[in-house]
């Protein structure tokens, strides 16, 4: 087999975990991509209602994946399909937590035997890894995953933050899948009122890294405007 060269292509995208509260505005960050350069969304969160103006617009096209095989039939366009390509710049994938629900429901399916749990759970590590690094790796396109959050507890019974999907290994290896982790949360400004923003690196219980060193600790959540500074700055 041939070695895979560095391309600049490969250097010059973002792939991103952004992990926020339900409500927070998550899906919204759709609208902060510019307009020139099109999404292709994968929403396993059965609609996209905070964007219903750009669906309606066609702004905002993609799929809705029901299963694992939708995944698998989306992978196959985003990575056959010349139009696809040459049409979409940015995948936004949302969201790991209701893929992870439902890969362990098919699991379930598969393994109904309780003496089956070793490798029930083995096998849906395996096929969550492979989806994500799959779609992560896909040249030409700036991949984006959202997640909400659960409270997790560390070997000394402190708590701090980490992405809600089934299964420790997965959960406490995903971060280090992406170049940029991002936690969407809400702080005071100098008037007293909530306003959103991104934690870009380590700080107190959050989940989050910027591999780029371009960014600042606190950051506005915005995509289009992330992905210029780290590559334009």
């Amino acid at each position: 087999m041939a070695l895979k060269p560095i391309s600049p292509d490969s250097a010059n995208r973002i792939t991103s975990l952004i992990v926020g509260e339900a409500g927070i505005g998550k899906t919204s960050l759709l609208r902060t991509i510019p307009e020139k350069e099109r999404v292709c969304v994968i929403s396993a969160e059965s609609g996209l209602l905070a964007v219903k103006d750009l669906v309606s617009s066609k702004i905002v096209t993609g799929f809705e994946a029901d299963s694992f095989s939708d995944m698998r039939e989306a992978y196959q366009l985003l990575t056959s399909n010349d139009d696809f390509k040459n049409q979409y710049q940015w995948i936004f994938i949302d969201s790991l937590t209701e893929l992870s629900s439902r890969c362990v429901e098919a699991m379930k399916v598969k393994y109904p035997s309780k003496s089956d749990s070793f490798p029930m759970w083995g096998e849906y590590v395996d096929l969550m890894t492979q989806m994500i690094k799959s779609f992560r790796d896909i040249d030409h396109y700036n991949v984006v995953f959202t997640c909400l959050p659960s409270i997790e507890k560390d070997d000394s019974n402190r708590r701090y933050v980490g992405p809600a999907v089934a299964g420790s290994s997965l959960k406490e290896r995903l971060t280090s899948y992406f170049d940029e982790v991002f936690y969407m949360t809400t702080q005071k400004n100098a008037d007293g009122n909530d306003h959103r923003v991104f934690i870009t690196q380590p700080w107190e219980r959050y989940p989050a890294k910027d591999r780029s060193g371009k960014l600042n600790l606190i950051e506005k959540p915005n995509l289009g405007y992330i992905k210029n500074k780290i590559f334009n700055s």
